[in-house]
Parts: C-alpha cells; sequence; structure tokens
C-alpha cells in the first residue's frame, strides 16, 4: 500500500482504534476496518435528525441455568444487544456495582426466591442512591400470584412468567422500554450479520428520510444486505412519500439483500398499491415472520 506511517496513525487515531502491527503488516482489511469505524463516527455525529439504537444498550441477565442464559443471550441477540452475564447472586451484585445498566433481567430463583428478592432491592435501591431510571424485569417459570405480586411491591417493573411467548414479552418490553422519547425519528438495531430492522417513528419529514438512506447506505455498507421496516406507530400516510420505500428497495436489491415491511397500517398498503408496488415489496404482520422470509429465499439463492 502507497501510504506512509503517519497517514496510518491518523487512521488509527481518528479510528480510535488500537494497532500493534509494523507498517509492513498492515493489511488493506486492516485500513478498510478502521475507515469503516471513522464513518461510522461520522454519521453519528453529522445528523441533525435523532436517531437511537439499541445495540449500545447494557442490558445484565442474572440466572443460575445455563439453558436460560442461552434462551435469553440468543432473544436479546436478535435485536442487537449482547448482555452481561451473572451465573449467581453475588456475581450479579457485582455487575451492578462496576456498571450502570440500562436494564436488569433476574432468574427469580437463583436457586431460590429470597436470592432473586434481594437483587431487586439492591437494584431498587442503586436507581435511588445513584438517581437511576433503569428497568428491572423478573423472569422465572412460577406462576405464584404471591411471588408475583411480591416482586412488583419490591420495585421490579414488569414480571414474566415463561410460557410460549414469554420470548416476545420480552422483546416487546425492552423495545417499549427505550422508546420513550417521542423526538426520535427511528431506532435501529442489528438482528444478524445480515439484517438491521428499524423502528420508525416518524415518516412525514424530507431529513427523516434522508437520515434513513444514509443510515442504510452505511449499513449496507459495513456488511448489512436485508432491510426491515416496522412501521406498526406510523397510521397516517402521505401518498407522495412512498417514493421512499422504492429507493430503500433498489439499495437492497443492488446488494443482493431484501426489503420487507413490517406491520403496515391499511395506508401504508393502499400507497403501495397505488405505486404498483404492493407486488414488489414484500410485507408481514411480524419481525419474526419478515425474518423467516429472508432466510427461507436465501436459502433458495
Amino acid at each position: 500500500m502507497n501510504i506512509s506511517e503517519e497517514q496510518v496513525n491518523k487512521i488509527f487515531e481518528l479510528a480510535s482504534m488500537d494497532y500493534k502491527k509494523s507498517l509492513e503488516n498492515i493489511s488493506e482489511k486492516d485500513i478498510s476496518e478502521a475507515l469503516i469505524a471513522i464513518e461510522r463516527k461520522i454519521y453519528s455525529f453529522s445528523s441533525g435528525v435523532k436517531v437511537d439504537t439499541l445495540e449500545n444498550k447494557r442490558i445484565l441477565i442474572a440466572d443460575d441455568l445455563e439453558l436460560s442464559i442461552y434462551q435469553l443471550s440468543t432473544v436479546l441477540k436478535r435485536i442487537g444487544i449482547t448482555p452481561s452475564v451473572a451465573r449467581h447472586k453475588d456475581e450479579a451484585l457485582k455487575e451492578m456495582q462496576k456498571t450502570h445498566f440500562d436494564c436488569v433481567i433476574f432468574d427469580l430463583f437463583m436457586p431460590d426466591s429470597s436470592d432473586g428478592f434481594d437483587l431487586i432491592e439492591a437494584a431498587v435501591n442503586k436507581r435511588k442512591e445513584n438517581n437511576l431510571d433503569f428497568k428491572i424485569v423478573v423472569i422465572s417459570g412460577t406462576d405464584d400470584s404471591a411471588l408475583i405480586e411480591h416482586s412488583y411491591e419490591l420495585g421490579a417493573d414488569f414480571y414474566i412468567q415463561k410460557d410460549a411467548n414469554w420470548h416476545s414479552k420480552l422483546l416487546k418490553f425492552i423495545s417499549t422500554s427505550f422508546q420513550i422519547d417521542k423526538n426520535t425519528a427511528f431506532t435501529r438495531y442489528t438482528i444478524n450479520n445480515d439484517i438491521a430492522s428499524y423502528i420508525i417513528k416518524r415518516f412525514n419529514e424530507t431529513k427523516v428520510f434522508d437520515e434513513l438512506i444514509k443510515n442504510i447506505n452505511t449499513s449496507i455498507y459495513t456488511g448489512i444486505k436485508h432491510v426491515l421496516f416496522d412501521l406498526k406507530e406510523i397510521t397516517a400516510f402521505d401518498n407522495d412519500n412512498v417514493y421512499i420505500f422504492a429507493d430503500i428497495y433498489k439499495i437492497c436489491a443492488e446488494n443482493g439483500g431484501k426489503f420487507v415491511i413490517v406491520n403496515p397500517s391499511l395506508k401504508v398498503r393502499e400507497a403501495l398499491s397505488f405505486a404498483y408496488l404492493e407486488d414488489v415489496i414484500p410485507y408481514k404482520n411480524s419481525i419474526e415472520d419478515a425474518v423467516s422470509l429472508i432466510m427461507e429465499e436465501s436459502k433458495i439463492q
């Protein structure tokens, strides 16, 4: 590569990346990763539109069963969150002392309910003492109403019984909890290395459209191929804005990916039909169905 050591130093400094290779051993891939990191930083600071992301949320899982830890971690990774893990009460207490989490998820029995109650009390005390606003979620297989009621009395924000729909309840609670700012235009999170999902909060401003296109282009530049638009909060829709769907469909298609709309209102479906896009851009009623569609078509290809 025709690049000086001074230039290399500057690139990695701007990217906030450490490197210990000599100039002779730095590859084009190393430089490319640094440039991608710089571009991400530029996009994150240059926008006038408020964009949120779930990928930077800090969540603690406290559970003494490896299977439960695996299940919870897998569910959270679907919305771009890699959680911290504690496997017993004392470890969870130490993690809470070290880190200000956005949400803590406690199994009630670790192995006794007294452990779960102790953790709820410790989390509530930390919240009060440090003037923090994080969520406390209790998850358990028990349906004992006395235990559930006591969890809420101590200060838990949400109790999830491990029934057939527990993972959907958890995802909905976490996504909703982090969507409290009405000025946020959209929230982006990655489902896996290929799929980015956007929860759209506002869809009636040119500057929001511009930021969406810029954000999607950055995602694709960094390896994302498929894009999901969750429009569950968009009820009113101007037919003139349907062009944004066509633009995003084209961006994804040109890069070998798919664009899928999730939870479209009747107004959105009518706009797609008006623009002859109803048979071009697929739509589904849930993120799970949209991901399944992409996975199935990827296998066929």
